[in-house]
């Protein structure tokens, strides 16, 4: 029989291994996109730099040229904290009999689970409408270079096929550019989408013949990059194109999930709490094409 000074401790157990159990019940998806890393200090800062252009011929007899070293913007990491409590009262451990008392801890650990992804998949849901560090969307056509100019990650809204693909392919090649204006030579290694483009990605990728002629011509793109696809994306139509070594999106984890318990002896209610805090965004936009889809 379960005391009143001992079932919170005869509970907890059970619920931590269940709490657990249920937050990993999937892989998480997340660290596809990102970097992840720990943190030991309240927030993480990364810094924009512009180094030197191209090299200038040297005349002889005169000094090499020298170039100044420009800053631009700064990025923030802030970690925020998150949880959520549940109570259990004494007469319900006693008497219940349907599983209730294993649902709860399933349930807040997928409230966790659940806000973890959809913050990690926030830029690229807001990536075409929310002003990033450099002041215009992580998808745009006016990204400001420090050394002056702008650059373009920001295809023309187009669904996804074979033809479109492949004008993303290029894009990525050519419009990756440093601060100075130097070609980046980027190549796409992913393709990012929610689960309604799933199957039309893969029909293009892994098709033998190119997908959408009647002639069946090879497919040059055949399995040209890796297929991402994201629970949480909210859009049916859009996609986007990564160059892993280029792109710069980044998690810090402050404080990975944890389960603790307490129990108020007066009432003989005990609490049971999931607890997170972490961070994630991108620090630079390069290595990135976007396309709202049709």
């Amino acid at each position: 029989m379960l005391s009143s000074d001992n079932f919170q401790e005869l509970l907890e157990p059970r619920f931590r291994k269940i709490f657990f159990d249920t937050y990993a019940e999937l892989p998480e998806e997340y660290p596809d996109i990102y970097k992840v890393s720990s943190s030991k200090k309240a927030q993480e800062h990364d810094y924009h730099v512009a180094g030197t252009g191209l090299w200038e011929k040297k005349v002889p007899g005169q000094a090499i040229s020298q170039e100044e070293i420009d800053t631009g913007d700064e990025v923030n990491y802030i970690h925020e904290a998150y949880g959520k409590m549940i109570i259990i009262e004494r007469e319900l451990a006693d008497d219940e009999l349907y599983g209730i008392m294993d649902k709860l801890p399933r349930k807040l650990a997928r409230g966790g689970r659940a806000l973890v992804e959809m913050t990690a998949v926030a830029p690229l849901n807001n990536g075409f409408t929310v002003d990033g560090y450099d002041g215009v969307p992580l998808f745009s056509n006016a990204h400001p270079l420090i050394k002056g100019g702008t650059a373009d990650n920001l295809m023309e809204s187009s669904a996804f096929g074979d033809a479109t693909f492949k004008l993303g392919l290029t894009m990525m090649r050519t419009n990756m550019v440093t601060e100075e204006g130097l070609k980046m030579q980027a190549k796409a290694t992913d393709i990012i989408t929610g689960p309604d483009l799933e199957f039309t990605v893969l029909t293009v990728l892994q098709s033998a013949g190119q997908s959408d002629t009647a002639n069946r011509a090879d497919n040059v793109v055949r399995n040209r990059v890796r297929p991402i696809v994201l629970s949480y994306m909210t859009s049916s139509t859009a996609w986007f194109l990564r160059d892993k070594t280029n792109a710069d999106f980044n998690f810090f984890w402050r404080v990975k999930p944890e389960f603790k318990a307490a129990e108020n002896f007066d009432n003989m209610v005990a609490k049971y709490r999931g607890y997170l805090r972490f961070s994630c965004g991108y620090s630079d936009w390069r290595g990135w094409i976007g396309n709202m889809g049709q």
